[in-house]
């Protein structure tokens, strides 16, 4: 589970109590008589990979619930997302602070405070540092288990490891969609692993996308349900994507990146993570308005980190 609204690639926005789903008034009332929390639905926040809802306490404390079906592999799914993210808040990382979370009836929930902050709408120098900083706080601070990293990106490539990434979808797909899920599996399978073993914690969804901004100070880092042990290079990758798709960086801000992304990963474990991010907007894309800037800006992507 994530941390607060998190906002979609294409815009944000909220929706009042009476637009949500009859299961808010039911996870409540379970939260109230099973873990004595009396919360007040405030609102729904429409974007994101997953629900979230603004709920407040009887003191007027602002916070964020989101929840899941429960079940084991979802419980130690989210035990070892809690440990990471202890650890990233140890290194500095403005990661919401988690106020409670666990079982109630049939549903695994998560409290965590309402960071403040707006979504960044352009990219500057000064955030793109404190970007950089971010996922430089990430690397050392995994569990200890990425042995799987290399393999978990490769097989996903041709089958659903993950919910951000469904290449089934793609089945029986033709012309160009086709023609650039060619190009990209190909671009990975001609590369290989990282030379480090990497034990870094892996956002797997960062960007400007996910990030809260106050007055150009960095203030949280949102979504990290997705989060994993790997290499925080991918990280980089996936926010060269967002400045690449939805242009939001002021003058020199990608040349930077690219140089950062240079200097902190291996040319070839780049290529497969360009590829790997461009089939995972290329499965949510298929069959709808933004198929074709999709397939036109991932061709361009390859360009810049998968040849020579």
């Amino acid at each position: 589970m994530s941390e607060n609204g998190g906002e979609s690639r294409r815009g944000n926005g909220t929706e009042g109590p009476g637009a949500s789903s009859p299961e808010v008034a039911e996870v409540l009332s379970l939260l109230a008589r099973e873990r004595g929390l009396e919360l007040r639905l405030a609102r729904r926040f429409e974007r994101g990979d997953e629900g979230a809802y603004e709920v407040v306490t009887p003191a007027g404390h602002a916070l964020v619930l989101k929840w899941i079906p429960w079940s084991e592999a979802a419980a130690t799914a989210a035990a070892a997302t809690a440990r990471r993210l202890e650890r990233l808040r140890g290194h500095g990382s403005p990661i919401p602070a988690q106020v409670a979370s666990g079982r109630a009836g049939d549903v695994l929930f998560e409290l965590q405070e309402l960071a403040a902050g707006q979504p960044v709408q352009e990219v500057t120098e000064s955030v793109l540092e404190q970007l950089l900083a971010a996922v430089a706080a990430q690397r050392g601070a995994g569990l200890g288990t990425p042995e799987d990293w290399w393999e978990f990106l490769i097989d996903g490539l041709f089958r659903d490891r993950t919910p951000l990434c469904r290449p089934s979808v793609l089945h029986g797909c033709t012309g160009p969609v086709e023609q650039l899920l060619r190009r990209l599996r190909k671009a990975a399978l001609d590369v290989g692993p990282p030379r480090r073993v990497p034990d870094d914690v892996v956002h797997f969804d960062f960007g400007p996308a996910n990030v809260l901004a106050d007055r150009g100070r960095l203030t949280a880092i949102l979504d990290w349900q997705s989060c994993r042990d790997g290499d925080a290079g991918y990280d980089l990758v996936t926010t060269d994507w967002d400045l690449a798709a939805w242009p939001k960086a002021a003058p020199g801000v990608r040349e930077r990146l690219a140089q950062e992304i240079a200097r902190t990963c291996d040319k070839g474990a780049v290529a497969g993570y360009a590829a790997h991010t461009v089939l995972r907007n290329l499965t949510w894309s298929y069959g709808t308005e933004w198929e074709e800037h999709i397939v036109r800006t991932g061709h361009a992507f390859l360009d810049r980190w998968a040849t020579g």
